[in-house]
């Protein structure tokens, strides 16, 4: 028999159960942010706490918990972690081959100039390594870089982690936003929305994020100096970002918006210079690094990339997807899970009164619908038989008055046939409004009373598209890119080898946090949280983004925090008739701007940057910055709930 989710299992309390269904999100916190411990470790304690409360408080059977946790692993595993292995494999293959350093050397010969330095290497530079790795590394080489190149250590730090904020969403070839979908339940379609949304939110900061972090470290009078390179670097990033998010998808706006904003910078160096070099307080004449790499050599280092870029988006055709999943796409239902789980089980007097609801609105279009069709005559003997359905629904429920909201053998056998019945009845209705024979919105009282009335079964299906995933793309262009860079076939093994050992925790860990999400969102905790955050109403909006710079403050991942929150944000919004599409975007754009004071973060550059020990004075820095730009995406996505509704997709 199915299992009824519920969201107030402690003595029917909203309080007491929500207090319950959070703690294995107190648990990852606590884990992280004060016993220090490792990521993989602390998921598993929270996906163990998750588990021993859905059996225990939510009285889900162990079971279907187990293959909740299964089912959300291995999609953490495929196609989640498969797109960051295969990113970082092309990145190893890069080094490798000696070509990421002629990127990095060619950019940092480019100018003397401090301020365009920090906008080429910090911003655009950086913005290029977390769309193409991710997971620290860009901090981590632009602020090397930096340092290498005069910058102080602090200084060096602190502008990577500001102007990191702006490609963090779409790091990793998409990896946030690809997980995001998921736990809200979205197919391509759905993650083409977030993607959109995000790519409605995001470029409004990107744009903005050159000016500030050039006033951050030079002041304002010497931003002023530099406006016209500023402006190009901003206003192109943005716009790649935008164009790429909302047309393309989630997987190459980080990667299009960098090369574009390092293009026309580099253009605008041609025939544009500041005209002095800022230098800082401590040095006596600014610096750029001298290589001696010709064209040839510049133009070989960024083939890997271009052909990253061309089969990401070969893959993302829609044409071509469908191709590739005909000839290698597996659907697996998880057996046991599949439909087991169901929700919004109303009690049998209830059901009688939506029974009553379907019987109207049956009769009503059944008395609208002219017999001048062959297709319109069968619309009218299936609304016939869906009543006579119904009739038997009544029997049913009028036995049942007064024992709750179960679902008895009985009940489950007399909902079945109208389950069956209005899918039957929807395809016909789609047909019929495609043939212009009815109104567009002739049949929706009905679907609407129908919904209302039939509970809802949480299905769970595994796909394994292995040819059409974004990973498989990135893996070529890998084996492509070893052939241009001239890393022979025993390197290339050996390469994927170390990949795979190096990210054996990160494998882990991704596996876990996405195991925990779906224990919780099938059992019904997600859904417990959303209803108590629904109590602040009109201000969700405004407090949506928090939710997740908190998430990325305390994990260190942009895409940790979706999955931890996207549920929840998808169930506060609905509760409020809100677009959750709006509110998922909103987690992971006001996530990005707790990267920057993560302790993670913070740990990263401090190494990279010779500070270590400094943490603390690397965390008042960028503090400050980190809550202005949160509060700026409050703002944002408020007014984008309220009054600029257009922009949701």
């Amino acid at each position: 028999m199915p299992w009824i989710q519920t969201y107030t299992p402690a003595a029917g309390s909203l309080g007491w159960s929500a207090l319950i269904a959070a703690i294995p999100l107190i648990v990852i916190f606590i884990c992280l942010a004060v016993l220090k411990m490792k990521a993989h470790k602390a998921a598993m304690l929270a996906v163990a706490s998750a588990f021993a409360i859905a059996v225990t408080v939510w009285g889900m059977p162990a079971k279907l918990a187990g293959l909740a946790f299964t089912q959300g692993a291995a999609f953490g595993l495929f196609p989640v972690f498969y797109i960051v292995l295969t990113t970082l494999f092309l990145y190893n293959i890069t080094v490798k081959g000696g070509q990421f350093e002629i990127i990095r050397a060619s950019l940092a010969g480019l100018t003397a100039d401090r301020r365009i330095q920090a906008l080429l290497i910090a911003f655009c530079f950086g913005a290029f390594i977390e769309g193409a790795a991710g997971f620290g590394t860009p901090v981590a080489i632009a602020g090397a870089t930096l340092v290498g190149l005069g910058f102080r250590p602090l200084y060096a730090a602190g502008v990577c982690l500001v102007a990191n904020t702006a490609p963090v969403a779409f790091g990793a070839i998409g990896i946030p936003v690809v997980a995001l979908s998921a736990v809200m339940g979205y197919d391509d379609v759905g993650m083409m929305k977030l993607s959109k949304m995000v790519g409605h939110q995001l470029p409004f900061i990107s744009v903005f994020i050159p000016f500030y972090v050039i006033v951050m470290m030079a002041g304002i009078k010497k931003a002023w100096e530099v406006l016209p390179a500023i402006l190009v670097c901003g206003v192109t990033f943005a716009m790649a970002q935008w164009l790429t998010a909302s047309y393309v998808g989630p997987y190459l706006p980080d990667i299009t918006a960098s090369l574009s904003a390092m293009a026309a910078l580099v253009l605008l160096l041609r025939v544009w210079q500041p005209k002095e070099n800022f230098v800082f307080d401590h040095e006596q004449a600014a610096t750029k690094e001298e290589h001696n790499y010709t064209g040839g050599q510049i133009l070989r280092a960024w083939t890997p990339y271009l052909f990253l870029t061309v089969m990401v988006l070969l893959w993302g055709l829609p044409s071509v997807k469908a191709g590739l999943d005909n000839l290698g796409k597996v659907v697996i239902p998880i057996t046991g899970l599949d439909n087991m789980i169901v929700k919004k089980v109303s009690t049998p007097d209830v059901g009688l009164q939506k029974i009553a609801a379907v019987n109207t609105e049956i009769d009503k279009l059944a008395a609208t619908l002219p017999k001048t069709d062959e297709k319109l005559v069968k619309a009218v003997t299936l609304l016939g038989d869906l009543k006579t359905l119904e009739g038997g629904m009544t029997a049913v429920e009028q036995r049942l008055v007064g024992k709750g909201a179960i679902l008895p053998e009985e009940r489950v056998a007399a909902f079945e046939p109208i389950f069956k019945k209005a899918d039957e009845l929807k395809k016909l209705s789609d047909g019929l409004v495609k043939d212009k024979l009815v109104e567009k919105d002739q049949f929706k009282s009905l679907t609407t009373a129908l919904n209302d009335q039939l509970p809802t079964k949480i299905a769970a299906k595994y796909n394994f598209n292995y040819l059409s995933a974004a990973g498989t793309a990135i893996l070529i262009a890998a084996f492509l890119s070893a052939m241009v860079c001239g890393v022979g076939f025993g390197d290339v093994m050996k390469i994927a080898g170390k990949t795979l050992v190096d990210m054996r925790f990160p494998a882990l860990t991704v596996a876990s946090v996405l195991g925990l999400a779906y224990v919780m969102n099938t059992s019904g905790m997600t859904n417990c949280l959303g209803l108590i955050f629904t109590k602040t109403g009109h201000w969700f909006p405004f407090i949506a983004p928090i939710l997740g710079w908190l998430g990325v403050f305390l994990t260190g991942s942009d895409t940790s925090s979706n999955v931890l929150f996207g549920g929840l944000q998808k169930a506060t919004a609905e509760q409020l008739g809100i677009s959750p599409i709006l509110t998922g975007a909103a987690n992971t754009s006001g996530g990005v701007m707790g990267k920057m004071i993560s302790p993670q973060s913070l740990a990263v550059a401090t190494a990279a940057c010779g500070m270590v020990g400094e943490e603390g004075n690397l965390f008042r820095f960028t503090l400050k910055h980190s809550i202005f730009l949160t509060l700026l995406v409050c703002v944002m996505v408020y007014l984008q709930a309220y009054y600029l509704q257009w922009m949701i997709p």
